[in-house]
């Protein structure tokens, strides 16, 4: 019998909290290839260069919602596409699509073993809470 992957088994439920979004891009892109392979090439690095940056902006932005409506789930960046790194994965998505991980928003405060969310939602018996804050966006 084969032991399941790290990660791939979660018998509770997992909960997203998210301030300001976030933009998800699958590792693989069209046709198969790798996301770097696709994006990293002479041709998209001249016309990122050349285009104007809301237009580059707009054409990734599309394509990363293509596959994963962010608005849809509740993700939706308050910055635009090529403002902050995007968090690039396969998992996550389709976790949150099944309903694995639910998506919230911001922790308006923790108690001894609840989390309060800012629209006044709140979850008991938490088990555990892991920060992961970012970094600063720059205007």
């Amino acid at each position: 019998m084969r032991k399941p992957q790290s990660g791939r088994v979660c018998p509770v439920q997992v909960y997203l909290s998210t301030r300001s979004g976030t933009w998800f891009v699958r590792r693989v892109w069209d046709n198969g290839l790798p996301l770097d392979l696709a994006l990293y090439t002479r041709l998209i690095s001249f016309l990122a260069r050349w285009l104007p940056a809301s237009l580059v902006a707009s054409v990734f932005s599309r394509k990363a919602n293509a596959g994963f409506d962010h608005a849809l789930y509740g993700l939706l960046p308050s910055h635009a596409v090529l403002a902050s790194s995007v968090v690039v994965n396969d998992d996550l998505p389709s976790r949150v699509l099944c309903g694995s991980v639910q998506v919230r928003p911001g922790v308006a405060r923790l108690t001894s073993s609840a989390v309060h969310f800012a629209d006044a939602t709140h979850v008991d018996h938490v088990d555990a809470v892991i920060c992961a804050t970012g970094t600063p966006q720059s205007s």
